[in-house]
C-alpha cells in the first residue's frame, strides 16, 4: 500500500520553509572576484552549497562537497540509484523589485501567501522541497531496496560546468532514474537544443562612445546604458519616441539609460529588449545606419528578420526557434552581442547562424552547445513520474510538455525536468519579484516524496 505522503509531508513544511528562507538569503551569484580553492564560483555560491551540506549532515546523509562545484547528499545501501539534480546558484538581480531580493520576505496570507526572493522558484524552493521529501522518506524508513542522491549544483545558470565536473572529473556514476526540479509541472519530456554564442564586429556608431547592458546570456536585456557626445536636443528627440529612458548630462558627454523588461532566454517574446529599443531610437535620431539596420534585423525574437526562423512540430506550441540577445557591449568601436539560440528538431543551427552573420555583418563565435533532449512519453521514467503527479494533485488530464528551456536534464543520463513551478504560478524566474507560493512549496514536498518512492520500486 502506498504511504500517505500528503499527511507525512505536513511534518516537514515548517522546517523546510525555514531552510528555504536561509538559503534564499545566500547571495549565490557567480563572482569572479572571490574565486578561491574549493570556491570555483565565488564566495556567494560557496556559502549556499555549504549550507546545503550542513543540512545534509544534520539530517544524517552522506555528504560530498565535490571541491566546491556541487554538494551531493546520498542515502541508501543497495538497489537502483534515484537522482535529484537541483541548483543553488542564481542569476544576478536586475530591474525594480518591490522587496529586497535576498530578504526572503513572505507576503500575503492563506493560499495567497508567497515568498519573494531571487532563487525562490529557480531553483532554491524546489531544491529544499526535494531535500525535505528525501528526509521524509529516510525518517520514515521508506528508502529500502534503492538509493537516493540529491545534487545541488553551483553553476547551472552559466552553463552547468558544475555537473560536468561532477560526472567527468569526479567520475560519479549516473543514476538509474532521475529528475531535475528546475522547470514546471507536470513534466518536460523534450527540450530544445541551445547554442550560446557571441556576435562581434567593428562598427562606427558615432556619436555613441560606449554601450553596456544585460547581465546574463539567457535573459532579455532589460537595461542598456549608452554614453555619447552631447546633443542639447537629445531629451526632446527621445521623448518623441515614447520609450522609457533616463538622461544625465555631464559636460561634453551624455549618459542615456534605456529600460526594457526582463524575461527568460527561452521566451524572449515575453520581454522587451532595451538594447534593441536603443538601436532603433538612436539609429533613427543620429542616422546611424548600421545600428538602425540591426534593430530591424533582430527585432523579431523568432529570427524572421534574417531568415533564422523555423518551426518544429515535435515541440508543439513552443516549436518556434527563438533568439535572445542578453549582454550588449560597445567599446573602442567594437560591438559585442551575446546570442541565446534555441531550436527544435527541424532547425539547422549552422544555416541559421550563417544567415545571422550575413544579415548583421557580425562574426559569430559559438561558445557552448546543448543538444535536443527527448524522452518517450511511455517510458518507465516519464510514466512513473506522471502517475505520481496525477495521484498527488488529482490533475488527471495534465500532459507532459516540450519546452524551449534547457535544464540539468541535458547534463544527466536518464533524467527529465519535473516541476517545481505549477502551471498557474510561473514564479517570475530571472525577473524582478521572483516568487514562490507557500502552498506550492508544500505540495511539492509531497509530490517529490511520492515520485522518489515510486521510482525506487522500479528495477533496471
Amino acid at each position: 500500500m502506498r504511504p500517505n505522503f500528503k499527511k507525512l509531508s505536513k511534518n516537514y513544511e515548517e522546517i523546510g520553509l525555514k531552510a528555504l528562507r536561509t538559503l534564499i538569503g545566500k547571495q549565490s551569484v557567480y563572482d569572479e572576484k572571490t574565486i578561491a580553492p574549493n570556491a570555483p564560483y565565488g564566495a556567494g555560491v560557496k556559502s549556499a552549497l555549504d549550507y546545503v551540506a550542513s543540512l545534509g549532515e544534520d539530517y544524517g546523509f552522506h555528504v560530498d562537497t565535490c571541491h566546491g562545484h556541487c554538494t551531493e547528499l546520498t542515502f541508501g545501501e543497495e538497489g537502483p540509484l534515484i537522482g535529484v539534480y537541483a541548483h543553488s546558484d542564481v542569476v544576478p538581480v536586475s530591474g525594480k523589485w518591490s522587496e529586497k531580493p535576498f530578504a526572503a520576505k513572505i507576503v500575503g496570507e492563506g493560499k495567497e501567501a508567497k515568498i519573494i526572493g531571487r532563487g525562490s522558484t529557480d531553483d532554491k524552493g524546489p531544491l529544499i522541497a526535494s531535500l525535505m521529501a528525501i528526509k521524509l522518506l529516510k525518517d520514515n524508513g521508506l528508502i529500502k531496496g534503492f538509493r537516493v542522491r540529491l545534487v545541488a549544483g553551483g553553476d547551472e545558470e552559466r552553463g552547468s560546468s558544475c555537473l560536468r565536473y561532477f560526472f567527468e572529473k569526479l567520475n560519479k556514476k549516473p543514476s538509474d532514474y532521475g529528475f531535475t526540479p528546475d522547470a514546471e509541472f507536470p513534466l518536460i519530456y523534450a527540450e530544445k537544443g541551445i547554442h550560446h554564442a557571441t556576435a562581434k564586429g567593428k562598427l562606427d556608431l558615432k556619436p555613441i562612445i560606449a554601450m553596456d547592458g544585460g547581465v546574463v546570456t539567457n535573459a532579455v536585456c532589460d537595461r542598456l546604458v549608452v554614453t555619447l557626445h552631447t546633443d542639447k536636443r537629445l531629451d526632446e528627440k527621445l521623448k518623441a519616441f515614447g520609450v522609457k529612458y533616463d538622461l544625465v548630462e555631464s559636460g561634453p558627454i551624455q549618459i542615456v539609460t534605456f529600460f526594457g523588461k526582463s524575461a527568460h532566454g527561452s521566451t524572449p517574446e515575453l520581454g522587451e529588449n532595451a538594447a534593441l529599443t536603443a538601436f532603433r531610437v538612436l539609429g533613427s535620431i543620429f542616422g546611424i545606419v548600421p545600428l538602425f539596420n540591426l534593430s530591424k534585423v533582430l527585432a523579431d525574437p523568432f529570427g524572421t528578420g534574417f531568415g533564422g526562423d523555423c518551426y518544429s512540430e515535435g515541440f508543439g506550441e513552443s516549436g518556434k526557434s527563438t533568439f535572445n540577445y542578453g549582454i550588449i557591449r560597445y567599446k573602442d568601436g567594437v560591438l559585442s552581442v551575446t546570442v541565446d539560440y534555441r531550436y527544435g528538431e527541424k532547425a539547422k543551427p549552422e544555416v541559421a547562424l550563417a544567415a545571422f552573420e550575413k544579415a548583421t555583418g557580425l562574426t559569430v563565435e559559438v561558445g557552448s552547445v546543448a543538444p535536443i533532449l527527448y524522452f518517450d512519453k511511455k517510458s518507465p521514467l516519464v510514466s512513473t513520474l506522471m502517475k505520481s503527479y496525477r495521484h498527488m494533485t488529482l490533475h488527471l488530464f495534465d500532459k507532459p510538455m516540450a519546452i524551449g528551456g534547457g535544464t540539468y536534464a541535458k547534463e544527466v543520463k536518464n533524467c527529465v525536468a519535473y516541476g517545481g513551478a505549477f502551471p498557474e504560478h510561473q514564479g517570475n524566474i530571472h525577473s524582478p519579484d521572483e516568487y514562490l507560493y507557500l502552498d506550492d512549496f508544500r505540495k511539492s514536498i509531497a509530490i517529490y516524496a511520492d515520485a522518489i518512492y515510486a521510482l525506487g520500486q522500479l528495477r533496471k
